[in-house]
């Protein structure tokens, strides 16, 4: 029987844990990865010159990675749990927001201090739905997809299902809580990479916000011991390890297809080959793949039009390396918790709304929303980084 082989288009972290599953399934695998290095976004990179440590340049946490794709791998991986989710300073105050995943009440009585007690009850409440539906969505992450009608018709709660799913998440968030600050905060897992309103119809802050919540089953964000380039590390090394050929500055140029299967063209050192394969596995965008394939992406003036479906992002990161946290007007709270988590800056609820409007209209937001979310790892010469 002839061996069945696999051309995989981008190196990322995805496109490395399916060439290390079929390459272990017996599969002829090659990776074609345009950059230099492996991993994609979930990389670990000497962004200062001539400052020796590495930081996790785009991607930071993981939420999404199975343990039963650690296991079937036999990926060398360490995860952390974050004690604290977010500090949310008020602007014109010495207070702030705390959330203490491991002390409630020092929770509670942040909620109390900015006069929000009512809404750490709610507070609970509300995750305590969205680990419901976590634990009903998590399992299907490694199982044929099911229609949307077929969840729905199997919801164990109806309601849940309605208010996170059918409805836009932001009319959740506005009728459970009552402060501005803890709506911000909590509407934030649905912006990450989203450009949308408060009130999105299009439900994409939706599945946003669904990929924040469900991770593991619990909603937790775990920190990888010696940051994400340790994650795509271990999956580049076990791709290798099972038979798969990974190719560096690789540029994909055309992919054909016919009913004998398909061929890739790439350009590598300066010249151009061809990869004949059974099967092709994009690990790219939908758009990318198209212009690959000679299609064309439907545009509205400068951006794919809605019937692409695509929830294009408006956020920047800026990486940094201090040699110490920053000092806080809110003697209560230590700024290793308040750094411990993800720090919100300008990001109330009806912030989040006007910064959206200006941005529709091409202006900068005034004031800007935004967040900052720090790695504490202790290093001899860089103890913060």
């Amino acid at each position: 029987m002839t061996k069945k082989s696999v051309v995989i288009v981008g190196g990322g972290h995805n496109g490395l844990t399916a060439a290390a599953y079929l390459a272990k399934a017996g599969v002829e695998v090659t990776v074609l990865e345009r950059l230099s290095n492996f991993g994609g976004a979930a990389v670990s990179a000497q962004a200062f010159e001539g400052i020796d440590a590495r930081l996790s340049r785009y991607s930071y946490l993981v939420s999404l990675l199975p343990q039963q794709v650690i296991e079937d791998l036999g990926l060398n991986i360490s995860l952390a749990k974050r004690r604290y989710s977010s500090y949310t300073p008020i602007p014109g105050s010495t207070k702030g927001l705390l959330v203490d995943n491991h002390d409630a009440e020092a929770t509670r009585e942040s909620f109390e201090a900015l006069g929000a007690v009512d809404d750490f009850v709610a507070w609970r409440n509300f995750y305590s739905q969205t680990q419901q539906l976590a634990k009903e969505l998590w399992p299907s992450v490694l199982s044929p997809l099911r229609t949307r009608s077929e969840w729905r018709a199997n919801s164990t709660d109806a309601a849940i299902w309605e208010r996170f799913i059918e409805r836009p998440v932001g009319n959740a968030i506005a009728s459970d809580f009552s402060d501005d600050w803890v709506r911000g905060v909590v509407y934030t897992d649905a912006l990450i990479g989203t450009f949308s309103p408060n009130q999105d119809e299009t439900l994409n802050a939706n599945r946003c916000f669904l990929y924040h919540v469900i991770g593991g089953g619990t909603g937790d964000w775990n920190v990888p011991i010696g940051g994400m380039g340790a994650v795509s590390g271990e999956l580049e090394r076990a791709a290798i390890s099972y038979g798969a050929k990974l190719v560096s500055d690789a540029e994909v140029l055309e992919i054909s297809t016919s009913s004998q299967g398909a061929i890739v063209r790439y350009r590598s050192a300066g010249q151009e080959h061809e990869l004949k394969a059974d099967l092709v596995l994009a690990n790219s965008s939908r758009q990318e793949l198209t212009k690959l394939m000679g299609g064309k992406t439907e545009t509205v003036g400068s951006q794919p039009s809605t019937s692409e479906a695509y929830p294009f992002g408006a956020q920047v990161k800026v990486n940094l390396l201090l040699k110490r946290l920053p000092k806080l007007k809110d003697s209560s709270v230590t700024p290793e918790a308040a750094f411990g988590g993800t720090f919100h800056i300008n990001e109330s609820f009806e912030q989040l709304q006007s910064a959206y409007e200006l941005a529709s209209r091409g202006e900068i937001p005034n004031p800007m929303p935004m967040r900052d979310l720090l790695s504490l790892t202790n290093r001899p010469k860089h103890p913060w980084c």
